[in-house]
């Protein structure tokens, strides 16, 4: 065979290789950045703590490289080198592309090719193919320093090209982003119905499903579905799922900075707003409690615009922070709370293994009213509050809401609880990750574990809490020593100052795992009927998952 045909043929099978590669790396490197909700600055800080650049291509590449100095520039060169050297490419891009296909086929929150997914994707793949194709360009066969050229290029670059990708097409995902946000608000003014905007550092999403069970009691009711709370995925309920026949529409909404929420608040304006708690969660985001009040109280703003009012948790905001905004305009709030003033006072809260039994004093009224509500976690019942207070100041009747409570549908993922005569009881806290709902989840799995059963907690922790992290986990650490009797840590690394106290407790079996799967296999593996098992918080794949690639 002459030479010009055999390095023909070893092109195209390492630019093969070399393509199967691009198309897995991308696309996991896509799957990151689309968590990370295509911020750059975040993206490129995840690249570096989690170590996720490139290794088995680029020692390849060098491996190659030093195959080729080996020879010198020897005009015939030794045909073993030479296939040792596009053995080493071949294999380094193929273990690369496989490494990438794992962690997609492991990830917990998988990509979702949108239509900006696909974009970004198939611009970073053309601009990947350019580099493979100007390293080639430099000349040489591709066993030599040519394809070790290209392939550290390609393996060291990926994840930039997605970043430049993504720059690249700004302008025009900002005219496509501005074109479906017209639409969205012409049909929203077109059909005028009742907006009710919730937000808070937790408990949102619970109090929106709450909400929309009561009020689907007695009208059509819309809620953004799931934990969507950003500009374009209420953008994208309106115009898909909005109808004439919609009374109210409850929007969650979502604080990634300053003006985000007021951002919103123009998209939707709401004529009554929520606020269910201000505390630590998205610390890093904004370096302070006082600049998440600010964040969070900006619907507050958007409602007093509308001439309507603030429906809010006060056990669940920094009186610091809240008494001074009362001050100035106290007409426009109606609180809530365990406190003698409040308009909806939480008097009394019982959680037993069949959910919550709340008494709610009225104060226009002066009535008190048990409910019984099938969600469990004490700190369900301020939630519950919140919505009981926005749907009377909708008109619902007292008796109305009661009934309805009395059947609202588990919350998916938050301290949902599953029982099974033959197995453990499951309570999924997968969403949660704040301290009172952790706390709150120790307490349910005290209650909802049966005779000679055992506490089992499965977690990860915390994320978002900035300089509060390792005292928070501190707190639990303890709190979790005194009330579980098994304790299974997902990535212990992350966390141990919540380690240390359960490694201490004499009364607990502490087992230590770097991913959720291999806790829940152990779980599946060591439960029994009586013990019930709290799954505490799961982290996605970015704080998890380690790529080795």
């Amino acid at each position: 065979m002459n030479g010009s045909l055999l390095d023909g043929l070893l092109i195209g099978l390492v630019s093969g290789v070399a393509a199967v590669f691009a198309l897995a790396r991308l696309k996991a490197y896509l799957m990151f950045f689309q968590q990370e909700e295509y911020d750059a600055p975040r993206f490129r800080h995840w690249l570096v703590a989690a170590g996720a650049r490139d290794h088995w291509a680029s020692l390849a590449a060098v491996g190659a490289v030093a195959l080729t100095l080996m020879v010198g520039h020897q005009p015939a060169f030794d045909l073993g080198l030479r296939g040792a050297a596009v053995a080493l490419l071949i294999g380094g891009l193929g273990l690369g592309a496989l490494a990438s296909q794992r962690l997609l086929d492991r990830s917990k929150k998988p990509l979702v090719m949108t239509e900006r997914a696909r974009r970004l994707y198939w611009l970073a793949l053309a601009l990947a193919l350019a580099i493979w194709v100007l390293g080639l360009a430099a000349g040489g066969p591709i066993d030599g320093g040519t394809g070790a050229l290209a392939t550290l290029a390609l393996a060291q670059v990926a994840p930039y090209l997605l970043v430049f990708a993504d720059r690249v097409l700004k302008p025009f995902e900002t005219r496509i982003k501005a074109r479906y946000r017209a639409e969205a608000v012409d049909k929203l003014a077109r059909l005028d119905p009742q907006v009710i905007a919730i937000t808070g550092s937790y408990g949102k999403t619970s109090t929106k499903q709450i909400l929309q069970h009561i009020l689907s009691a007695a009208a059509p009711t819309l809620a953004t579905p799931g934990s969507v709370n950003t500009e374009m995925g209420i953008t994208r309920v309106i115009r898909e799922q909005l109808t004439p026949e919609h009374q109210y529409f409850i929007v969650e909404m979502g604080a990634y900075g300053p003006g985000s929420i007021a951002r919103l608040c123009r998209l939707t304006p709401p004529k009554l707003s929520l606020v269910t708690a201000v505390g630590w969660a998205h610390y890093e985001r904004f370096k302070s409690v006082d600049a998440v009040f600010q964040a969070k109280f900006e619907i507050a703003e958007a409602a007093a615009a509308q001439g309507g009012v603030t429906i809010l948790n006060r056990d669940m905001i920094p009186a610091r922070l809240l008494d001074p905004r009362l001050a100035q305009g106290a007409e426009t709030y109606i609180q809530t709370g365990t406190e003698e003033q409040m308009a909806y006072r939480l008097t009394r809260t019982a959680v037993t293994a069949e959910g919550l039994t709340l008494d709610v004093t009225e104060a226009e009224t002066g009535a008190t009213t048990t409910l019984t509500v099938p969600v469990w976690g004490r700190h369900q019942a301020g939630n519950v509050v919140v919505a009981v207070a926005a749907a009377r100041r909708l008109g619902l009747p007292m008796a109305t809401i009661k009934a309805a409570l009395a059947t609202l549908p588990q919350v998916r993922h938050r301290l949902e609880v599953f029982k099974r005569a033959d197995g453990p009881t499951i309570v999924d806290d997968a969403y949660n990750s704040n301290p009172a709902g952790f706390a709150a989840g120790l307490e349910a799995l005290g209650v909802l574990t049966g005779p000679g059963g055992r506490r089992i907690l499965v977690t990860p922790g915390m994320v978002e809490m900035g300089a509060r992290h390792d005292d928070a986990h501190a707190e639990l650490g303890r709190l979790a020593a005194d009330s579980v009797d098994v304790a299974c840590v997902v990535t212990p690394q992350r966390i141990p100052s919540f380690v240390e106290p359960l490694a201490a407790a004499p009364g607990v079996a502490l087992h230590r795992f770097e991913r959720q799967s291999d806790a829940e296999n152990w779980v599946k593996t060591h439960a029994h009927a009586g013990d019930a098992v709290l799954f505490e918080n799961n982290l996605p794949d970015l704080y998890e998952a380690r790529p080795r690639f």
